[in-house]
């Protein structure tokens, strides 16, 4: 009987000393001590009363199932016309990682009203001090040969296109 009480005084001494406290619960599959936590990916485990607690973790951005550490590129796109792009980033507020939508736009702004309308002033004024024409009519050229002399003659040809009035603003960059 001596022996039974002195085993059992000896278990009790072992396990106080030992760190595991009688109503602490221990996590299995993985092992874990209760309130431990363990990351993988986008989810936080927490060990609690021996089951592993799953929750978002908050230091990290998830987008499609996938973690990204603050400060980097998540997303990014831009329009057919290469003017606008827009981006999605991972970006640290105090202790929390929160994605952040951001839209460029790079293009030019389009002339106003004003600027197109001096624009055409000054194509008319253009058109007005220079009003010889600097292009010549198409001319042919064509060799006659016969058996005793070789002539050359050159016809000059005109080509008309209807007119048609109106000035043509091109842009580009």
């Amino acid at each position: 009987m001596k022996f039974a009480i002195l085993s059992l005084l000896v278990i009790a001494c072992v396990l106080a000393v030992g760190g595991v406290k009688m109503n602490e619960k221990i996590c299995t599959k993985p092992k874990g001590n209760d309130g431990e936590s363990r990351t993988e990916g986008c989810l936080k485990q927490t060990c609690k009363n021996g089951v592993w607690r799953p929750s978002l973790e908050e230091t990290v951005c998830c987008y499609d199932r996938e973690a990204f550490l603050p400060n980097t590129s998540i997303l990014t796109t831009t329009s057919q016309d290469g003017c606008t792009t827009t981006s999605i980033d991972c970006r640290l507020d105090g202790d929390k990682a929160r994605m952040v939508f951001q839209v460029e736009n790079s293009c030019p702004k389009p002339a106003t009203e004003n600027q197109v309308e001096a624009l055409k002033q000054l194509l008319k004024q253009h058109i007005t001090d220079h009003k010889t024409c600097c292009c010549k009519p198409d001319t042919t050229t064509t060799m006659t040969v016969t058996p005793s002399t070789a002539t050359t003659s050159t016809i000059p040809t005109t080509t008309t296109t209807p007119a048609t009035e109106g000035i043509i603003i091109a842009g580009g960059s």
